[in-house]
């Protein structure tokens, strides 16, 4: 059997919490110099709860025991292993994942290990996450699964914004009196993912316009692969996932949507009411249909 685990950095939801049977390993959400196991000694909520007042959590790596556990847990049931992990460029967790699995590889030859840098993560780690699992599911071998997803990874595309431009200041990305300019006149950033993490493709002026940009680029982005699943995640605002939702199926009928919430590490980089679109650029030679 193969295990697919992944980590705070892919987005889940109740669909695949009912419907796989899959690993996570919880990263670190620090706040107030406290550590704590993300949605294992903290809530979404109660993270959610602190960013409101204004409180930009910081984050740390799964931690290498958390990851030997799994494996030994694994092994004892026969299990290979698929992690797929938060972006490199976000976190040190591929890194550490990489040397910790390698070591366990040496030392137990006969068991299947794989270490997946997911590229992005939240909506699009959860579109990765959900085609592994389906994978599996249909008795796809460990190798068709791995090489499938890494290709995947360099076909899901990013598209996203946030309600709010003095996160993307906090974060150290935008100056502070672009962001309070940007907040006073409308102004929205258009934010994707690239080799170097989280960028800043332009800024739209209004509301509805983002939104209306972000869901034109997706329906010229598919291509011809118009009945994909896309998902839609969303930081604490789920008012708008939802009128993106309805975006997409006005925009493309033959898709299907499931909606995320962005975990609490991204959400620490997006802050509250940051929404987006995810969605693959080409059909894999692989490509798992799957319900809303």
């Amino acid at each position: 059997m193969i295990r697919i685990v992944i980590d705070s950095g892919i987005d889940q939801n109740d669909y695949m919490k009912e419907t796989y049977e899959y690993d996570f390993l919880p990263l670190s959400v620090i706040i107030d110099e406290k550590d704590h196991l993300d949605q294992v000694e903290i809530s979404l909520e109660e993270v959610h709860e602190k960013m409101a007042q204004g409180i930009l959590p910081k984050t740390s790596q799964v931690a290498p025991k958390t990851m030997l556990d799994m494996l030994d847990k694994a092994r004892e049931q026969g299990d290979d292993v698929i992690y797929i992990t938060i972006y490199s460029q976000f976190s040190g967790t591929y890194q550490v994942a990489q040397a910790v699995m390698e070591e366990y590889r040496r030392m137990h030859p006969d068991m299947n290990i794989a270490v997946i840098d997911s590229k992005g993560g939240s909506g699009g780690g959860a579109l990765l996450a959900l085609q592994a699992m389906e994978m599996v599911r249909n008795e796809l071998d460990f190798d068709t699964v791995v090489q499938q997803t890494i290709w995947n990874t360099e076909h899901i595309q990013y598209h996203f914004t946030l309600n709010n431009l003095m996160w993307l200041v906090k974060g150290g990305r935008l100056p502070k009196v672009a962001g309070s300019a940007g907040d006073a006149l409308s102004i929205k950033p258009y934010l994707s993912v690239n080799e170097t993490g989280i960028y800043l493709k332009k800024l739209v002026r209004g509301q509805d316009r983002i939104y209306k940009r972000l869901i034109k680029d997706m329906k010229k982005g598919v291509g011809s692969f118009t009945d994909q699943l896309i998902t839609v995640s969303h930081v604490n605002d789920y008012g708008t996932a939802l009128k993106l939702e309805a975006m997409v199926k006005e925009a493309l009928p033959e898709a299907s949507v499931q909606i995320f919430d962005i975990g609490a590490v991204l959400a620490s980089h997006l802050g509250i009411g940051g929404a987006g679109v995810f969605y693959l650029d080409e059909k894999p030679e692989h490509y798992m249909y799957i319900e809303e």
